[in-house]
């Protein structure tokens, strides 16, 4: 029998939350997102809407902070948490972040941003709703999953069957490549050029991972 894996704290973010809490309002923290590199992490935290960096060492240092959103629906609050969900590394070597946006997941207020440190983020792409995660090919394209799409009310924000995986170029144009997905999860582009992407994320018993071929 193979030995049990074994595992480590590496960092304390929440402990960064208490003591910084760089986005401002109530103490929230949930590492969502995770970016593994030589010499450290770049973890998106979803509550405290902001970037952080891990070093290898373990310090958490703050890269960038997400602001609230403006709400244009005129149904909730008037103001939407960003809730930054997803990060990956492009290749002119800036960071971009993917945007779930909170209550009432407005379509198309859900931001793809690009940070560079020590710099404010920018909106790189802008136009979506629910964003859970993203990745670059190697033609540069950006693959974004969606846990939902569509508006509120009705149906509910996080209906079944209303998930999407998109390529995105470089220029922004949204091209969908599989609709109808029930809450996505996450995306991989492997060593084949396929594209990998989860699915019944959420559902016991029946999640999958989908493959598109190269």
């Amino acid at each position: 029998m193979a030995a049990s894996g074994k595992w480590k704290v590496v960092a304390d973010i929440l402990q960064h939350e208490i003591d910084e809490n760089p986005a401002g309002g109530p103490v929230d923290s949930n590492p969502f997102g995770v970016l593994a590199e030589p010499g450290g992490r770049l973890v998106a935290d979803a509550g405290a809407n902001a970037l952080l960096r891990v070093a290898a060492n373990g310090t958490v240092e703050t890269v960038a902070v997400f602001p609230p959103l403006q709400n244009p629906s005129g149904f909730g609050p008037p103001s939407i948490e960003s809730v930054p969900t997803a990060v990956a590394r492009g290749p002119d070597g800036a960071l971009y972040v993917g945007q779930l946006t909170g209550f009432p997941f407005v379509q198309g207020l859900a931001n793809i941003y690009r940070v560079v440190p020590r710099q404010a983020p920018v909106v790189h792409c802008t136009g979506f709703k629910a964003i859970m995660d993203l990745t670059f090919g190697p033609d540069a394209s950006l693959y974004v999953v969606e846990n939902a799409t569509g508006p509120f009310p009705p149906p509910p924000p996080f209906a079944p069957f209303s998930g999407r995986l998109s390529r995105v170029a470089p220029n922004c144009t949204v091209t969908p490549l599989l609709a109808g997905l029930n809450r996505p999860t996450a995306v991989a582009v492997g060593a084949d050029g396929a594209i990998y992407v989860t699915n019944n994320g959420v559902t016991a018993g029946a999640g999958e991972v989908l493959r598109i071929a190269p």
